[in-house]
């Protein structure tokens, strides 16, 4: 079988017959029958697909994330307009069952999904830490920034969940805190530890996801432990680069980004600004993104950011 059809060209009642990568997979159950949840992906977008047959329980046991599938079935739409494919074909099953599909030198392309300007963002966010006055501090920063930081994702099924999307994020957050810096008159905010505490406040990241095949799958790490510690943990093996005062502050700063779900409250400025402009990124761009697949003139709640939003006519 080919890469003869795409994510964005599936409608209500395409019918599917192609290539797809499986990003996500378990195994679910509808009214005591039991199906293959999966969640397909190629370079135009993503879709779920439930996949029915005698063969569920072996095919979601023998599927692995992270490759290429041959998929079978039908673009369907619910009662929201949410499209979704469905596939009762036997040769849905067999292809899990049978193993992935070897795929050509360069034809992974195909099936990578990411919005995110990878080598741009990485550009930017470099600029930014070359801004950084303090030499000691800048260099520290530079330090914990590898391949890894600029091609992860920031989360899953969550906020900037594709390839690039920590660094995305990151970009995003470090912008956003910068330009408060910017707007807020008579503040003596230490501008460099807030782009040193910006950029680095996810970094932790970079231990919680594994490159399987062509994607990226949460490892033991992202549900036992979560970044905020391995972040803290990972910035520790620079800390001779830096002073005791300026390690205690970005260690506060990642430890707090979250706020009220983090493990300290900020305490501050700098802490203040990254929290704020992080739930700003995170928050936005998980909005924009359930709104891109809301049907217009109706009110729907969105998986990422779990809110109710409304997409205008």
């Amino acid at each position: 079988m080919d890469k003869n059809l795409y994510v964005e060209n599936i409608t209500n009642g395409t019918e599917v017959s192609s290539l797809f990568l499986v990003k996500r997979s378990d195994l679910r159950s509808k009214r005591g029958e039991q199906f293959v949840h999966m969640t397909l992906a190629d370079r135009t977008g993503t879709i779920e697909c439930k996949a029915y047959g005698d063969k569920a329980v072996e095919a979601a046991r023998a599927v692995k994330t992270g490759m290429v599938y041959a998929i079978s079935g039908v673009g369907k739409a619910n009662q929201n307009g949410e499209l979704h494919v469905f596939s009762d074909s036997a040769a849905t099953l067999d292809s899990l069952l049978t193993g992935p599909v070897a795929l050509m030198p360069g034809q992974d392309t195909e099936f990578i999904f990411t919005p995110a300007n990878i080598t741009g963002n990485a550009s930017e966010i470099q600029k930014i830490v070359a801004s950084i006055v303090n030499g000691d501090l800048r260099l520290f920063v530079a330090c914990c920034l590898d391949q890894r930081f600029y091609e992860c994702p920031a989360a899953i099924r969550r906020h900037h969940e594709y390839t690039g999307g920590l660094c995305e994020h990151s970009l995003e957050t470090v912008r956003i805190a910068l330009n408060l810096v910017e707007t807020m008159p008579r503040t003596e905010i230490n501008r460099d530890m807030v782009i040193a505490g910006a950029v680095l406040h996810d970094i932790g990241k970079i231990f919680c996801f594994d490159k399987v095949g062509y994607g990226y799958v949460p490892n033991d790490t992202y549900n036992l432990i979560e970044h905020i510690t391995m972040g803290i943990m990972f910035i520790d093996e620079y800390k001779n680069l830096i002073s005791d005062a300026q390690l205690l502050q970005l260690r506060h700063i990642i430890q707090s980004h979250h706020g009220i779900y983090g493990d300290v409250v900020p305490l501050t400025a700098e802490a203040w600004l990254v929290n704020q402009a992080d739930g700003a990124s995170s928050l936005l761009r998980s909005i924009v993104d359930d709104l891109s697949e809301t049907p217009k003139g109706q009110k729907k709640k969105g998986l990422r950011s779990e809110k109710f939003l409304w997409k205008a006519v």
